[in-house]
Formats: C-alpha cells, structure tokens, sequence
C-alpha cells in the first residue's frame, strides 16, 4: 500500500517533465523563428504603442507594424541576396582571369616580371585557385539553398510574423505570467527585465547596427574609388566588423594596399590616388564609427564584454546558422543575469 502510494505520488511530476519534453520536441524546428518574432517585438513594441494610441486598436496597430517589418526586411533581403550571389559569381570569374591571365598588364620592369613568374607558378595558382573557388562556392551553395529550401523558409515566415502580430498584443501578458511561474519576486523579475532589455539594445544598437552601418559604408567606399564587387566585400566587412578582434581593416587596408602597388608598377597615377583615397575613406569614415557613433548607440544600454561578442558570434553561426550571429552573443550574455542571480542568492 505504501510503495502504491509513493508511486502515486510520481506519476503527476512524470508526466509533466514528459509533456514538457514533448512540447519542447514539437516547437524545436521553429525556435528560431519564435526567438527571432520576439526579438522584433521588442525592437518594434514603441512604434506599434504610439500606433495603438493613434488608432485605438490593438489587433489593427498590430497589423500594420507587422506589414512594415515584412516589407523593410524580407524585399531587401531577396533583392541583397541576389545581388551578393551574383556579385561572388563575379568576383570568382575576374579573379581567376586574373591570375591565370597577366597580373600586371602594360607593367614591364623586373620587379614586375618577378610578381607575374610568382603569381603564374602552378601550385601558387592552383591553391589561389582553390580558396576562391571554396569562398565563392560558399556564398552561392548558400543562395542556392535559399531557392530550393523556399517552402520551408515561407513557413518559418509564416510563423515569425504570426507570432509577432500576438506579441505586439499580448507580450505584456505574456511576460506577466512567466514572472508569476518563476516564483522569484517582483522586484527580482523587474530587475531582470531589465537587464535583458539593457543587453539586448546592447548587442543590437551597439554591435550589429554598427556592423551594418560599417558594411554598408565599406562597400560604398569600393565602388566610389572603383573597386569590383563593393556589395560582395561590404557584406564581408559587416561580417567581419561583429568580430572584435579583426574588423573591417581587414578588407579595406588590404584592398587600399593592392591597388596602391599596382599604381606605383604600373606607374598608373589614377590607381595611386584612388588607393590612397580608399586608406582615407576607410580610416576616416568606417573605422571612426567605433569611436563617434558606438557611444551614442550605447548610452543608457549595458556594454556586452567582447569575449562573449566573438563567442557567441562564432559559436552561433555554427549552431544556429546566420541567425546565430544574433541570439549567439545575445544567449551568451544573457546568461550572465542568470549566473549573477544564482550568486547574489
């Protein structure tokens, strides 16, 4: 009687953590897409509350900043991503013209002739070869799987922009009833509110907008000084700007480089200007919104540590594919708040 009592007693919890198991199982192909809904509410909830007290309506506010997101972002993103297919194509036929053509035309003096012996040898040219077939190849297979994986990418569509228009109405709630679950105070719930929505703006206004706007500027920079592919190397310095260690030096120093030595060789006084145009450009414009702009976007926002910025960016490209690149330093930190409370307690 005993043991059918204890027995008893485990069979409520059982089922529960098993239901809890199976609900996780369900929603776990769509995760992203539901994180990814509720970033955007928080990104976008004041202007659909100056809406909502414009218009008086919840669900027909909540509509209309729906219709805005998908417009500002999903027509963008197909025309960009055409667009930076096309560009890698591109870039992948130049470059191999390059190098198995003259590398340096018109140039004829000993230094010249040396480059051309260096960069014309087999295996020079077959490893050369090889690294740009495998970045291009990169980015097509990737646009490539974009087409053909259309179904799929229209549900998680779907359900991001379903979610999103229910999180704009009742997020509140929401938030109120997971705080009623946690069972950890009011007071200790607020201050965690808080600190998420401090490391959110963090990571979103201070790293990935700067990212953007540096990316943007960087392939801007290329194609006013008349370099090829300005949208395929922005996209990279986006890229390479959320990483603390590196940032987008490492396209543009080399580029303003490259085509300063082709100037002096080919004693071409229209390359030298333009490379030292682009030096400027890129020390003047882009790598100055570090220290002018950064600020601005993080005053009254929690600075992320940037170990958990490379880490998480890294990490969650890995893991999570391109969204990685923002829920990865965003998990990261976040996790801190959880540490720190376990602490304080």
């Amino acid at each position: 009687m005993v043991n059918e009592l204890q027995y008893k007693k485990y069979v409520p919890i059982t089922v529960f953590f098993l239901l809890v198991v199976l609900s996780f199982l369900l929603i776990k192909p769509l995760i992203l897409s539901v994180l990814l809904s509720a970033l955007l509410a928080y990104l976008c909830y004041p202007l659909y509350d100056w809406l909502r007290k414009k218009i008086k309506s919840k669900a027909i506010s909540s509509l209309i900043v729906c219709l805005l997101v998908l417009l500002v972002l999903l027509i963008p993103a197909i025309f960009l991503m055409k667009v930076l297919v096309q560009e890698s194509y591109i870039f992948y036929i130049s470059a191999k013209q390059k190098i198995t053509g003259d590398i340096l035309p018109g140039c004829e003096n000993f230094i010249c002739q040396k480059i051309t012996e260096l960069g014309q040898g087999s295996d020079f040219q077959f490893h050369l070869q090889e690294a740009l077939k495998t970045m291009t190849n990169l980015v097509i297979t990737k646009g490539s799987e974009l087409v053909l994986g259309l179904p799929k990418i229209m549900l998680n569509i779907f359900v991001i922009f379903f979610t999103l228009f229910y999180f704009f109405i009742d997020g509140k709630k929401f938030l109120k009833e997971i705080g009623q679950h946690l069972n950890i105070g009011k007071q200790k719930y607020l201050r965690i509110l808080e600190r998420m929505k401090e490391i959110i703006g963090g990571v979103v206004y201070g790293y990935l907008l700067i990212a953007l706007i540096q990316g943007t500027l960087g392939g801007i920079g290329f194609w006013l000084f008349g370099l090829q592919s300005p949208f395929f190397w922005g996209v990279m310095m986006a890229f390479l700007a959320l990483l603390p260690v590196f940032g987008t030096g490492i396209i543009w120093i080399p580029a303003s480089l490259l085509l300063l030595l082709d100037g002096i060789l080919q004693d071409s006084n229209g390359m030298i200007i333009r490379a030292i145009g682009l030096f400027a450009y890129g020390v003047i414009i882009v790598s100055s919104l570090d220290n002018l702009i950064r600020p601005r976007l993080m005053s009254g926002r929690a600075k992320v540590h940037p170990v958990f910025i490379l880490l998480g960016t890294l990490g969650g490209l890995f893991m999570l594919g391109p969204l990685g690149i923002i829920f990865g330093p965003l998990i990261l930190s976040l996790t801190t708040i959880v540490v720190n409370l376990s602490k304080n307690q």
